[in-house]
């Protein structure tokens, strides 16, 4: 029987969790790619969770970059500690906080990925708009969630989906212009946004 879903995912453990960022690979590789990373650049992971994402973007910006992984869970991170010894990331730092309440001039940074964690926060447009003042003028961000409308065959119910016009319209607040949207599979859409040289200040 299929534990019920909750929104802190207290129904899964860490290793499923981080299965779960496994299996959206190739969707990731699109995400990385429309942000145009460089070797030596600052990148926010945005509920890191056990760290999937954040070890894909250090191989992307190198050993001279900087990811920073931020999740609400202590224990999330621990997983990820775990991969970075077995991998050599160095470059990874782990933030145990809400990113909402982050103080943005702590990290800067030139891009940001918000992967699959929204429909998970308690203030949505607060962590857009606390990322958008950690980004550097035109610095991107890349939005991933999954569409009310697609078949809720994985993820989350259709009740805690969010639509993309929504979250277009909360980057459009932070001071994030939408660049692209694009539905990748009938499940999942991605939004990439850019940073305004001046930004909503909450």
């Amino acid at each position: 029987m299929t534990n019920p879903y909750r929104k802190d995912l207290s129904h899964l453990t860490w290793a499923e969790v981080y299965e779960r960022q496994e299996r959206r690979a190739g969707l990731m590789e699109e995400w990385l790619d429309a942000l145009g990373l460089q070797p030596g650049d600052r990148v926010l992971d945005v509920g890191s969770g056990p760290g999937f994402v954040s070890l894909a973007l250090a191989g992307r910006v190198g050993p001279g970059g900087a990811v920073y992984a931020i999740d609400r869970s202590a224990e999330a991170l621990a997983c990820l500690e775990g991969f970075q010894k077995e991998r050599g990331a160095a470059q990874i730092q782990r933030i145990a906080a809400d990113a909402a309440a982050l103080e943005p001039a702590d990290f800067p940074a030139d891009a940001a990925v918000i992967s699959v964690v929204l429909h998970h926060a308690d203030d949505p447009p607060g962590i857009l708009r606390n990322v958008a003042q950690m980004l550097v003028p035109g610095g991107r961000a890349l939005v991933a969630e999954f569409h009310p409308e697609g078949p809720c065959e994985q993820g989350p119910p259709r009740e805690h989906r969010i639509a993309p016009e929504c979250i277009q319209t909360w980057c459009q607040d932070a001071g994030l212009v939408v660049q692209a949207f694009r539905r990748q599979t009938s499940e999942y859409y991605m939004i990439l946004a850019q940073r305004l040289s001046q930004v909503v200040r909450s």
